[in-house]
């Protein structure tokens, strides 16, 4: 099937926002999942393909023609695993607008069109890359092994301190462990699974296989100096706040809220969609903490995945359905303008998203239940898509 990029037009939205249209509007089928759309074609300069490799990325005319890769499961494959835009307040003379964290490869990171990659094989090459957060203006991220996948794994320094977070220097484009296993009190057999990051507190859940059980913990950590003025070879006790907790903390503040205790901001942007439709929405709202997931039950029989950013450095909010459906904001006069990215063939989906001065960076994956193919990301120049939409 021949793949075309295409605008949402969409129907009966409020006056303010921008959107093509040949009158029949927008549906929701059974499925749930936006149907019936009338589309009108990007001209072609409005978007980039990409794909990702072992060795880096390269620009591909569509995901489908990238070449094949064997399927692993997502926590071993080179899939871009979060991403974020610099926090607004940190932009002026910053190096990059945006950061992709790419497992088991390296950093994409995004000035306007330009896109370089920074990678550090004594980090990435053995161990899972996830969860990208800022701290004073600069991308920390953290490392792990999946033990049900990957028991060969080992510590990038054999016998030294095993490094759970990290950051990234743009000045010197390198690496820095912050914080290493060792330093939260963790053994080689335990495994941090999942944190929460809300600008000066780490709520963690780990777990550890033993007698062929699993056993989970949960705990706060808060660092008494800026985060990225940490060094693990000198981090003691004395360097932060540290208390057990237990998996209600957890779930609170890491679980989906009702869609209904949004922040106005992302509310209004998607007000358009009906609240028979399911959806869930992981939510970054420009602080540069981790992202909050919101849930709207809706009626449907499958719910729809969507990744959101607020408070860019070039004032956009925008949501990216896994299908492609796209609610953007735009500052300041507010309007808002839905269109729909290039439909992905079955099997591919849409993932994580940045934006970069102009550019839209949404990422794709081919996917066979929890094992990854082909992945890579596509770079839309919204100005061109704005200027197709209005006029």
């Amino acid at each position: 099937m021949a793949v075309t990029a295409a605008l949402l037009a969409v129907a009966g939205l409020a006056t303010s926002v921008a959107v093509v249209s040949c009158g029949n509007g927008e549906k929701f089928g059974r499925d749930n999942e936006i149907s019936d759309l009338q589309q009108v074609s990007f001209v072609k300069k409005s978007h980039k393909w990409y794909y990702l490799s072992q060795d880096g990325f390269n620009e591909v005319d569509l995901p489908q023609h990238a070449p094949q890769v064997m399927e692993q499961p997502w926590t071993e494959a080179v899939r871009i695993a979060s991403a974020a835009s610099l926090p607004a307040d940190f932009a002026e003379g910053a190096d990059y607008q945006a950061y992709a964290l790419v497992n088991r490869l390296g950093l994409l990171a995004f000035s306007g069109e330009d896109i370089k990659l920074f990678t550090d094989s004594s980090y990435f090459s053995s161990l899972t890359a996830d969860s990208l957060v800022f701290s004073d203006g600069q991308p920390v991220f953290y490392l792990y092994k999946s033990s049900f996948f990957n028991s060969s794994a080992t510590s990038p320094d054999e016998g030294g301190e095993r490094p759970f977070l990290l950051d990234f220097n743009s000045r010197s484009g390198l690496f820095y462990p912050l914080v290493s296993y060792q330093n939260l009190g963790m053994d080689t057999s335990e495994e941090i699974i999942g944190f929460f990051w809300n600008g000066e507190s780490w709520t963690c859940a780990a777990k550890r296989r033993r007698d062929q059980q699993i056993e989970f913990k949960y705990f706060i950590w808060k660092p008494l100096v800026s985060l990225t003025d940490l060094n693990p070879a000198l981090l003691s006790t004395d360097s932060f706040i540290f208390k057990n907790a237990t998996e209600d903390d957890y779930k609170k503040i890491s679980m989906p809220m009702l869609f209904s205790s949004a922040p106005e901001n992302l509310k209004s942007l998607i007000a358009s969609i009906p609240s028979e439709f399911s959806f869930y929405v992981a939510w970054r709202d420009g602080s540069g903490s981790s992202p909050v997931n919101y849930y709207q039950a809706g009626r449907g029989s499958s719910t729809l995945n969507a990744k959101g950013v607020s408070r860019t450095e070039s004032g956009y909010d925008v949501i990216v359905f896994a299908d492609g459906t796209t609610y953007l904001r735009m500052a300041p006069d507010g309007d808002i303008s839905a269109f729909r990215l290039p439909l992905l063939q079955a099997g591919y989906s849409y993932g994580e998203v940045a934006v970069a001065g102009d550019y839209l960076i949404v990422a794709w994956e081919e996917n066979n239940f929890y094992k990854t193919k082909r992945s890579g990301f596509i770079q839309i120049d919204l100005g061109e898509v704005i200027k197709k939409i209005r006029k």
